[in-house]
């Protein structure tokens, strides 16, 4: 019932903002996807509980739900392999957690400083980019399981390309800066 009525509220604000059709129905669809998504899987934030957890249970909770998918990268696999403690600081600290991004959302554009290395945990990217010698863009479709933005970690980066959303998606976000503090505080 709070469902159908958060529906009807939406698409009544939509329509009083004059918000152009294909915006209205991008949102829609994007919020009907978003429901039956969390309906499947419950997200961290809606267990209150969680809140009450320790510490070192918090540590260890992080280090479960995010290590598996940063160690598709070597770098963090051979991490976890060389320094658990540093493996835990990274997904306690580092990982800034999932984002959720609707079809169509345009991640990231050519010239903007990186801050993220991401992790493509569902759904499908496209990034398309100019390399120095064409004149013509390129463009490389990225899937579940991809990780991408890893310059940023080392060094100051921009992009040199685009990042757009093929199908709603989910990603894992490990922030550079805080990955480098972490690097220094561990220089073994």
């Amino acid at each position: 019932r709070y469902s159908c009525t958060q529906q009807l509220l939406l698409k009544k604000f939509l329509n009083q903002n004059k918000i152009s059709r294909g915006l209205g129905s991008r949102i829609m669809h994007y919020v009907d996807f978003t429901l039956e998504f969390r309906h499947r899987r419950v997200h961290i934030s809606k267990v209150h509980f969680l809140g009450l957890i320790s510490g070192p249970l918090n540590i260890e909770l992080h280090t479960e739900l995010f290590a598996p998918t940063l160690c598709w990268h070597p770098c963090f696999s051979q991490i976890l392999t060389m320094n658990k403690p540093m493996m835990r600081e990274i997904c306690t600290t580092a990982v800034l957690g999932t984002q959720n991004y609707a079809k169509n959302d345009m991640l990231f554009e050519r010239g903007k400083e990186a801050k993220h290395m991401l992790f493509l945990t569902l759904g499908t990217l496209v990034y398309r980019f100019w390399p120095d010698d064409l004149a013509a863009s390129r463009k490389v479709r990225m899937h579940e399981g991809s990780w991408f933005v890893e310059a940023s970690l080392w060094m100051p980066w921009q992009h040199v390309g685009e990042m757009k959303a093929l199908s709603e998606v989910d990603l894992v976000l490990v922030t550079s800066a805080k990955f480098r503090d972490i690097c220094e505080s561990y220089p073994e």
